[in-house]
């Protein structure tokens, strides 16, 4: 089937036959905002793609609003209980037929440009692998709060355990040729999160890749979104976990029983510290504008035992007070 770019990017995209482009979205309980999902979709100015939605055995009326959309381009699965999101993408990632792949969670949006401008990198650098793009978060009425367009090195990051850019992994574009060599998501993070980032490193390591310095994704940050319900307080140790998993396996294969023993010795340093837990919990709730910030706070200030402890208990106060003297600045 051949394709034509849309207008806007019609005169610098690819040559036909034009490449099937799969789109992954795992859905649950996204009644909320994944019709504006799928429609920002369905507006890309490049049509050569299948989007293929994931109902993860929603308990609201997110089906309903999926199969109001007619458009045979859209493939809908369904699940009976639900799997988690980890599971979902791994489903997709396998029932994908795209020469190219990407992702759209089930509350954020694109720009009607993302998909051309993606597949343009590619068409002027054939030796691409995967790419990555700035992105702007979006309240949950869809206004704008921020825009993040750093530049990352993804040699770098495949180099280096203690870089850590933070990156929007729902932006990662990758040749169907990357994703055969590096599989999915490792089951490992299903409790804990990190999956996302964990691959990106994976990915680095195994092809060339890029990170585009323009916000081609709108994601929404609310406190429904998958990555604030994880419930394991492992996961609030995410960073140390990753750097150590890519320290021990830079020069190796993965190994599960490796990989359990790094997640036994986090456990024990982190989360059986009543100190570092609620320490970290209080970091957390800054970021996420949390109410319980000054729960933990006092929880954490009733662990101190060392002079270092103090000096961590005072820095997570003086961050807090940073952060609000920010947001009330005219």
């Amino acid at each position: 089937m051949e394709d034509t770019v849309g207008a806007k990017a019609n005169s610098e995209v690819m040559s036909s036959p034009s490449p099937l482009v799969s789109i992954l979205m795992p859905a649950y309980n996204a009644e909320k905002f994944i019709s504006e999902a799928i429609n920002s979709i369905l507006s890309q100015d490049y049509s050569h793609w299948e989007l293929l939605i994931l109902n993860d055995a929603s308990t609201d009326s997110t089906q309903v609003i999926i199969d109001g959309f007619e458009d045979n381009r859209i493939q809908v699965y369904h699940h009976s209980e639900n799997q988690g999101y980890l599971t979902s993408c791994n489903e997709l990632l396998d029932k994908s037929k795209g020469d190219f792949i990407t992702f759209l969670d089930a509350d954020d949006m694109c720009p009607i440009t993302c998909i051309g401008n993606c597949l343009n990198e590619f068409e002027k650098n054939s030796k691409l692998d995967f790419l990555t793009t700035g992105y702007s978060r979006i309240q949950k009425s869809g206004e704008l709060l921020s825009t993040h367009l750093a530049n990352i090195s993804f040699k770098r990051y495949s180099e280096d355990a203690r870089y850590n850019p933070t990156v929007c992994c729902a932006t990662i574009f990758l040749k169907r040729e990357l994703l055969l060599k590096v599989g999915g998501y490792r089951p490992f993070f299903k409790e804990i999160g990190g999956e996302d980032y964990y691959w990106l490193w994976e990915l680095s390591r195994t092809g060339k890749g890029l990170h585009l310095t323009q916000s081609l994704y709108d994601y929404r940050f609310h406190t429904e979104q998958t990555s604030a319900t994880h419930q394991d307080d492992l996961g609030l140790f995410l960073p140390e976990i990753l750097e150590q998993l890519r320290t021990e396996f830079s020069k190796s294969v993965w190994e599960q029983s490796k990989a359990d023993l790094i997640k036994e010795v986090v456990q024990e340093l982190y989360v059986q510290s009543q100190f570092q837990l609620y320490l970290r919990k209080g970091q957390r709730s800054i970021n996420r504008a949390d109410s319980l910030f000054w729960e933990n706070v006092f929880c954490c200030f009733t662990q101190i035992r060392k002079p270092k402890e103090l000096g961590s208990f005072l820095y997570l106060i003086y961050s807090w007070g940073v952060k609000n003297l920010r947001n009330v600045a005219p």
